[in-house]
């Protein structure tokens, strides 16, 4: 019985940490070549889309993409173009409705 109260308390703070930033390749140790908050608004009943694109004048690959939700909301970022392996990187950014958009995007060769 008390294995699995403990069970039910470790599932439990297990969906508390659960985040939704997006961390793709390598981070540690490489050199930052972009950084930009991208925020917006909330509108009520409306989600909130951003697109942010980068492309590296020197045509130097790309190790690593961190889009981090600063305000730890429900709110997704995806990959639609390039990334790790390319020059170039797409990266779409989604609100909870009803909530603003608030992303760290960093990007590392």
């Amino acid at each position: 019985m008390r294995i699995l109260s403990q069970l039910i308390l470790f599932a439990g703070l297990l969906c508390v940490c659960v985040s939704y930033d997006m961390i793709i390749g390598d981070t540690v140790h490489r050199k930052l070549v972009f950084h930009q908050r991208v925020k917006d608004f909330a509108i009520p009943f409306k989600k909130r889309i951003k697109t942010l694109t980068y492309t590296d004048p020197d045509k130097r690959i790309i190790k690593g993409v961190a889009a981090v939700d600063n305000d730890f909301s429900h709110a997704s970022a995806n990959i639609t173009e390039g990334g790790a392996g390319f020059s170039h990187v797409t990266v779409r950014m989604k609100s909870q409705r009803h909530h603003p958009l608030n992303f760290e995007v960093e990007i590392y060769i």
